[in-house]
């Protein structure tokens, strides 16, 4: 996690906890309590003492209302701090291309017609993975029955759907799920290719790499691999 989110998050965690507190001390304010009564006991010890009600004088108003109205005004502050850090605009950068020798777990979300370039390029993987959306299952499986050696690759079905949201967040599912079930000797180690994918679902495996321990990868018909590494960071 980069520096800047993570700061972000503390400040936005401090913000947001000091507005749940100070919200529970204005509303007992408002049922005629005392906010920093023992602060107040110190220095005003008898009116402290006298205090019932904040309307029965004057001076039981004063040390009611000033510390109620101080309070708001902190509440307000806490507020608009942790609406203020929940929309504070991301950067999205993508590391510097690194050569790729191998790769032991490669998934790929192909779309129509780049099935067999996919398989190509990745030949030399220890295991291929094909997430194919479900609503066009057919049409793979046509695609698939004209390819020649494809029995070793393990194929998923998907939801198909425009919503990218949805589509991350189904790609993140099946992620944790296949990240849990590597052997111990290459585990961590899953890659996702953003070559031959729709640009729909090459986003959404974009923001499933900020959460999840993959790394995206590119490859040439030629056998070249490539990865990177999507960074996010807090504007400051």
């Amino acid at each position: 996690m980069e520096r800047s989110v993570l700061l972000h998050h503390i400040k936005t965690s401090c913000y947001a906890l000091s507005a749940i507190v100070l919200t529970g001390w204005v509303t007992d304010a408002l049922n005629e309590g005392l906010i920093f009564k023992m602060i107040l006991r110190f220095f005003r010890p008898e009116d402290v003492e006298r205090y019932s009600h904040p309307l029965s004088d004057l001076t039981s108003f004063f040390i009611w209302f000033i510390p109620l109205l101080f309070t708001t005004l902190l509440l307000l502050l806490a507020s608009v701090m942790t609406l203020h850090h929940v929309k504070k605009p991301h950067l999205y950068r993508i590391t510097k291309k690194k050569p790729l020798l191998h790769g032991p777990h490669v998934a790929g979300t192909p779309a129509l017609g780049q099935v067999a370039a996919f398989l190509q390029t990745y030949a030399t993987a220890e295991r291929l993975s094909l997430l194919l959306p479900q609503g066009l299952q057919q049409q793979y499986q046509r695609e698939l029955r004209d390819i020649e050696g494809n029995n070793s690759v393990d194929i998923y079905l998907l939801k198909e759907n425009d919503d990218l949201q949805k589509i991350a967040l189904e790609l993140e599912q099946w992620v944790k799920k296949a990240l849990k079930n590597q052997p111990v000797e290459n585990a961590n180690r899953l890659f996702i290719d953003i070559t031959y994918a729709t640009p729909v679902r090459s986003a959404a495996a974009l923001f499933c790499s900020l959460d999840q321990d993959i790394e995206l990868i590119q490859g040439t018909p030629d056998g070249k691999l490539s990865s990177y590494d999507l960074v996010c960071k807090v504007q400051e």
